[in-house]
């Protein structure tokens, strides 16, 4: 993707529909500018007319009412440019607001392996700064340019009509305007989008850090962090300052070249006032005029930069504005109504992006509704990826997986995960409320159906010695709560779903002997008439299961029950072999 697809006038083609549903409040503002400028036009003619019909000619009367007609235009001017600027920053909130969340949403409806490829802080740099800049020049540089366009085609009727030859001599320096802003733009559009880049990346880096704190913390790594950000700053400050030297030499021509056109208009106006050709209320209305005019003129100019640095944010936005998520809606999607929760997985193989193996490799198997399930097996078997080929969170390279009979790409996405509830070693939860962490399963649940879900995961004590009770704040990652008061907030979530068919992801792994019972007899209740897959490594857990799948190196070696398997004298028999033989060197 180049950066010549985002041109400007590309750029508008691209957001206008964000923009669309504001233009009539728009087209107000326009209109209040331009009443806005042509009041601030008056203004210098009427200090002319003042200065020669009243100061001059010592008319008291004429001096006092051309006072109360310039003071009657100036409040005019400014209840207007009040109520202009009021509809522009209305309009202003709430299309940044329709653009991050149309971004927010394409970003969400990505697949898990756009999250892999792409960094948070770089995610979070275009939903807050790129969004922003856009925005900066869609509307307001838009806005502020027409306004200084208008001011200063007024400007030059009126000076010209003053004195053609002065209005000559103020307009000799602007195209060289043009030439600076033509030469500079281009270098700083492309240095302004690697500092974006660089911004992403320490975003990214402080995100990285802050949600890793207590690792940083205990391997005391202060030190090695502080070094990385100032490498990382570095970059972003060299960045930044290569991009302010084209800018500043940009703004230092701009400046220099309309500083010099006043210099030699009150020289050669001056000389006209002396010679009698141009009176002094004129001229003083003419150099209101000139210095009006060159403020626009600059601004103007310096709009090109703004517009530059804009652009290269739209290329960034444009990017994933085009993204297309490789798990796709099916077009004419099944939605699943009261499952029984059977599933098969028929010569499923699958590769994750990047990775030079197959996580899985023509795998097979069937569950029936309702029956209990332990998958077990070395690490990296490919047992959780089970997990996110069922919930469609990747597809499957080739072969097909079913619920009830229904391939699961011909299922509407939203109804599939529906029916699945996973509870898993990486607990997801928010620095919120219990009560919202546990209703972001049914954010429509009410908070009696939120109470029994925590009375069937057994929340109750811990509730209940809490002041503030299911309103008590958890922290991030609920990192004020207990592994195991963290396990069962994640299962009264899932009970609230209630899903028909349950992964249970190596939930326990990180809980001590004792609180591991406790959950899984909380759970026990819970799993009637539910299909239940239960992914462990503790062969003891597994051998509660109707039947056990025996996984390795992506492959389902053995499936059978605890005592089929043992008699087998396969992998599962070394296994347990192995952890008999270790908890009893550890008694």
């Amino acid at each position: 993707m180049t950066s010549d697809k985002y041109s400007l006038s590309s750029t508008i083609k691209l957001f206008f529909p964000f923009f669309r549903p504001y233009l009539r409040k728009y087209v107000v503002a326009i209109v209040l500018l331009v009443l806005t400028i042509g009041l601030s036009l008056v203004s210098p003619l009427l200090f002319k007319i003042i200065i020669d019909n009243g100061i001059k000619l010592r008319n008291i009367h004429s001096l006092n009412m051309l006072a109360v007609a310039l003071a009657v235009v100036l409040l005019l001017s400014a209840g207007v440019r009040g109520l202009m600027d009021y509809i522009h920053e209305w309009v202003s909130a709430w299309m940044i607001y329709d653009m991050r969340a149309n971004l927010f949403s394409r970003i969400q409806n990505q697949s898990l392996e756009f999250f892999l490829n792409h960094k948070v802080g770089d995610m979070l740099t275009r939903l807050r700064s790129d969004i922003a800049s856009v925005y900066s020049i869609l509307v307001n540089t838009f806005l502020a340019g027409l306004g200084e366009v208008i001011q200063i085609i007024g400007i030059v009727i009126c000076m010209f009509w003053l004195n053609y030859k002065l209005a000559i001599i103020a307009l000799l320096f602007t195209p060289g305007l043009y030439v600076t802003l033509k030469v500079t733009g281009k270098k700083i559009r492309q240095l302004s989008l690697d500092l974006r880049d660089k911004d992403a990346t320490l975003l990214e880096f402080f995100h990285e850090i802050l949600s890793n704190m207590a690792i940083v913390k205990l391997y005391s790594r202060e030190e090695f962090t502080s070094a990385a950000h100032s490498h990382i700053s570095n970059q972003v400050i060299r960045s930044s300052l290569h991009r302010l030297r084209y800018k500043f030499l940009s703004i230092f021509l701009i400046a220099v070249l309309t500083g010099l056109a006043p210099i030699i208009f009150i020289w050669y106006g001056g000389r006209q006032v002396i010679n009698g050709y141009l009176s002094f209320g004129g001229f003083i209305a003419f150099y209101l005029y000139a210095v009006r005019f060159y403020a626009p003129i600059q601004s103007l100019a310096n709009r090109g930069v703004e517009i530059y640095n804009g652009l290269a944010s739209a290329q960034r936005i444009g990017e994933y504005f085009e993204l297309q998520s490789s798990i796709a809606e099916p077009q004419a999607p099944i939605f699943l109504q009261d499952i029984s929760g059977g599933i098969s997985f028929e010569g499923v193989s699958f590769r994750y992006p990047g990775a030079t193996q197959n996580a899985l490799t023509d795998v097979s198997f069937r569950i029936k509704p309702c029956e209990k399930i332990a998958v077990v097996g070395p690490s990296g078997a490919g047992k959780s990826t089970m997990i996110n080929l069922l919930c469609r969170l990747y597809d499957a390279s080739s072969g097909q997986i079913e619920v009830d009979g229904y391939d699961v790409k011909t299922v509407a996405l939203r109804s599939l995960r529906n029916e699945i509830g996973v509870i898993s070693q990486e607990l997801f939860l928010f620095n919120d409320s219990i009560l919202n962490n546990i209703k972001f399963a049914r954010p429509d649940a009410t908070d009696q159906e939120v109470v029994a879900a925590a009375k069937a995961a057994h929340l109750d004590s811990l509730i209940g010695s809490l002041p503030d009770g299911y309103k008590t704040i958890i922290g991030s990652r609920g990192l004020k709560l207990s592994g195991g008061q963290r396990q069962r907030i994640a299962l009264a979530r899932v009970v609230l779903k209630n899903p028909k068919i349950w992964f249970l992801d190596e939930f326990t792994s990180s809980l001590d002997s004792q609180t591991e019972a406790l959950i899984y007899e909380s759970i026990a209740p819970l799993l009637q008439n539910k299909t239940a897959i239960t992914i462990t490594h503790r062969l003891s857990t597994a051998m509660l299961a109707d039947r056990i799948i025996v996984m390795h190196d992506g492959r389902s070696l053995e499936t059978g029950t605890h005592a089929s398997l043992c008699a087998l004298n396969g992998l599962y028999r070394k296994l347990f072999d192995a952890q008999m033989c270790f908890a009893a060197d550890a008694i």
